[in-house]
């Protein structure tokens, strides 16, 4: 293809509503899936839809679940896809949980390896969505998702990781939902061992102000100094070496953050200013307490 022809090509993918375009794009990662024998669950958003979400709730990009032991394959499929990768699994996000790729034509994707909040094995946490999945046309294409029930616990999971005083989707899914179906998202909740997100996604996490990752999901669903996000974290990393690791994100500045905010690629010296700055933050902290 030529370059005059390319451009021709992203004008006109440019004009494809975004919903459109989302749409597909989960269409095509199923088929990715499919096509190599691959277990994926599309979760929140358009996948979820309106018996979940708001009715004029958009999205703006695909996040599918990933059979654990599928991943390396599928992210070996999305790459030879013409996928690139924005943010790894590492430098994703605290928890680790989802790597974020990029397609010129389909956007932005989540790639989850597992789902904060669900206490469990990644492994037994997907068989368990897994035996209530549900096939819904994305794109015009049948794809995995989680059941109804399944769909409104992780809202509420998920929920927990916004710092948001007012979280919208827990204040829908309250609104509408009845005794009964709210007793069914509990029980739920119970099975995938999430009690502890999902109380602090409804403002009731004191009632585990024993529990070791107490800290980690109040500075995960309220505004908290910085200096107690590292301590929360350090607290729940489980052995020396997750406490290691927990150190050296801490220590070191997540570039690839950093170039999102940025877009564009970091200069040496703007790394260094960000290293530097997490530091003078802490310090005025402190000084304020003495």
């Amino acid at each position: 293809m030529s370059a005059s022809q390319r451009h021709t090509a992203e004008e006109a993918l440019s004009e494809v509503p975004l919903k459109a375009r989302i749409l597909l794009s989960h269409a095509h990662l199923q088929h990715l899936a499919d096509t190599h024998g691959i277990d994926i669950l599309h979760i929140k958003g358009y996948a979820f839809g309106t018996d979940t979400y708001p009715v004029d709730r958009q999205s703006t990009d695909v996040d599918v679940l990933v059979r654990p032991d599928h991943l390396g394959l599928f992210v070996t499929a999305l790459k030879d896809a013409g996928w690139k990768v924005v943010t790894t699994f590492e430098s994703g996000s605290d928890f680790h949980h989802a790597m974020t790729v990029y397609h010129p034509t389909w956007g932005l994707s989540d790639i989850h390896r597992y789902f904060p909040g669900l206490d469990a094995s990644p492994e037994h946490v997907f068989d368990e969505l897994w035996a209530h999945r549900r096939i819904k046309k994305l794109g015009g294409y049948e794809c995995t998702t989680v059941s109804v029930v399944d769909a409104r616990a992780l809202v509420y999971v998920h929920a927990a990781r916004s710092t948001s005083s007012v979280k919208p989707d827990v204040v829908h899914l309250d609104d509408v939902l009845s005794e009964a179906q709210m007793q069914l998202v509990q029980r739920r909740v119970q099975e995938l061992n999430a009690e502890l997100a999902f109380a602090a996604a409804r403002g009731s996490l004191d009632d585990f102000s024993t529990h070791r990752d107490y800290l980690l999901w109040k500075s995960s669903s309220e505004q908290v100094p910085e200096y107690i996000r590292w301590k929360a974290r350090l607290r729940s990393a489980r052995g020396l070496r997750a406490k290691a690791s927990t150190l050296r994100d801490i220590f070191f500045v997540n570039t690839d953050h950093l170039a999102m905010s940025l877009g564009r690629e970091p200069t040496r010296q703007e790394v260094r200013e960000k290293f530097f700055s997490r530091f003078s933050a802490l310090t005025r902290i402190r000084g304020k307490k003495n």
